[in-house]
C-alpha cells in the first residue's frame, strides 16, 4: 500500500479571496493620491501635512479593518464531518447589527445622532490644530472617514472570503493527521509478539509513536526516503508494522534468511535494517542469526544502522549485540516503529 494522498491545498475560492484585498490596498493608495492631488490644486500642500494624512488614514484603516474582521468570522455548523468543506457558515452578524441599529436609530438613537456633528468636529479640530493646511479639520477628518472605510473593506472582505477557506483547509489537514494516526496505530496493534505471555502495549504508546511518525513525514517527500530491509524468518508477524511504514511512504524489503539479507545489502543501499535474533537457517535453528547478521554487514565495510527487534533474550544480551554493531535491541512494536522512521526521516535530509 502507497502512502496516503493528502488534501488538495488552494482553490478558486483561496485565489478569489485575493481580489478584494487588493482592491482595498489599491483603495487606500487611491485616497492618498486624491488628496495629494486636490492639495497641489488649491495650491497649499504641504509635505508634513500629506504624512499626517497618510498616518491618520493608516491608523484609522486598521481600526477598521478590526471591525470588519469582527463581523466576518465565520461560525462553525453544528453539523459538521471531518471530511466536508463546508463548517464554516457565512456570518450575517453585519446584517443582524444593521438591522438593529436601524431601529434604534429611528426610535430613541435620533436624540443622541444630533451629538456626533459635534463629536466629529471635535476630533478633526484636534487632530488638524497643527496642519498648516486651509480647513485643516475637514482634512483630518477625510482622513479618518477614508481610512475606516477602506479598512473596513480590508477586513470584513477578506474574513469573510479568504479566512474560513484558511480554516476549513486546516481542519481537513487535521482530520486526515488524526485518521492517519488511528489507522496506524490500528496495524501496529497487529504485530504479533514474539514474547509468550506478555502483554500487548498499551494504545496510547502506539498512538504516540503514530502520531510522531505521521508529524516527521507529512512535509517530506516520500521519493527521498531510504529503503528498509527487514530480516525475519517469520515476515508474517511484522506485518502490522510493515502496513504503517509503507503508508508512510517508506519502502520495506524483506528477506528471510542472513545470507539473502547480506544479498540483498549488497544490491541496494538501504537506510537501516531491521532483524530479529534467533530464526531458522538451511534447515537448522541459529540463536544468533541477528548478531552474526551484524557481524557480516560490518565485515563487508557496511555501516548501515541496525536495529534487532526480539525477545527478552536479545535485551539480555544487549551489551553484546551493541558491541557488535546494533543501533537498538527493543522488543517493543512502538519503539521499533518509532526509531525507524527517525532513522529514515533524517537520512532523507542529508545532503
Amino acid at each position: 500500500m502507497g502512502p496516503a494522498t493528502w488534501p488538495a491545498q488552494g482553490g478558486t475560492a483561496q485565489n478569489f479571496g485575493k481580489a478584494p484585498v487588493a482592491i482595498s490596498v489599491a483603495t487606500l493608495c487611491l485616497g492618498g493620491i486624491i488628496a495629494v492631488i486636490v492639495s497641489l490644486l488649491q495650491g497649499n500642500w504641504n509635505v508634513a501635512a500629506g504624512l499626517m494624512w497618510w498616518l491618520y488614514m493608516l491608523g484609522s484603516s486598521f481600526l477598521g479593518a478590526a471591525i470588519g474582521l469582527i463581523f466576518a468570522v465565520p461560525r462553525a455548523r453544528a453539523e459538521y464531518l471531518a471530511e466536508a468543506s463546508e463548517r464554516y457558515a457565512p456570518n450575517s452578524n453585519l446584517e443582524q447589527i444593521s438591522d438593529w441599529l436601524t431601529k434604534i436609530l429611528v426610535g430613541a438613537g435620533l436624540v443622541e445622532l444630533k451629538s456626533l456633528p459635534g463629536g466629529l468636529a471635535a476630533t478633526g479640530a484636534f487632530l488638524g490644530k497643527d496642519l498648516a493646511v486651509a480647513n485643516p479639520t475637514a482634512f483630518a477628518l477625510s482622513a479618518i472617514i477614508y481610512g475606516i472605510g477602506a479598512g473596513f473593506g480590508i477586513g470584513y472582505l477578506w474574513t469573510r472570503l479568504k479566512l474560513r477557506v484558511l480554516l476549513e483547509s486546516s481542519d481537513r489537514d487535521a482530520a486526515e493527521i488524526a485518521r492517519r494516526t488511528q489507522d496506524i496505530a490500528d496495524n501496529l496493534k497487529k504485530t504479533v509478539t514474539k514474547e509468550p505471555g506478555s502483554r500487548p502495549e498499551s494504545e496510547a504508546d502506539l498512538k504516540k509513536a503514530a502520531k510522531s511518525a505521521v508529524e516527521k513525514t507529512a512535509l517530506a517527500n516520500p521519493d527521498e526516503f531510504p529503503p528498509i530491509l527487514w530480516v525475519d524468518d517469520e515476515p508474517q508477524n511484522n506485518a502490522g508494522v510493515v502496513w504503517a511504514l509503507t503508508s508512510l511512504g517508506i519502502r520495506v524489503e524483506q528477506a528471510t534468511s542472513t545470507q539473502e539479507g547480506l544479498a540483498k545489502s549488497a544490491e541496494l543501499e538501504y537506510g537501516l535494517v531491521i532483524s530479529d535474533l534467533g530464526r531458522r537457517e538451511g534447515g537448522a535453528s541459529n540463536p544468533v542469526a541477528g548478531r552474526d547478521l551484524i557481524e557480516q554487514l560490518r565485515a563487508g565495510g557496511s555501516d548501515v544502522p541496525v536495529i534487532i527487534f526480539s525477545t527478552r533474550r536479545a535485551l539480555e544480551m544487549k551489551a553484546e549485540l551493541v558491541r557488535a554493531g546494533a543501533l537498538l535491541v527493543t522488543n517493543r512494536t512502538a519503539e521499533v516503529f518509532e526509531r525507524a522512521v527517525s532513522i529514515v526521516a533524517r537520512s532523507s535530509q542529508r545532503p
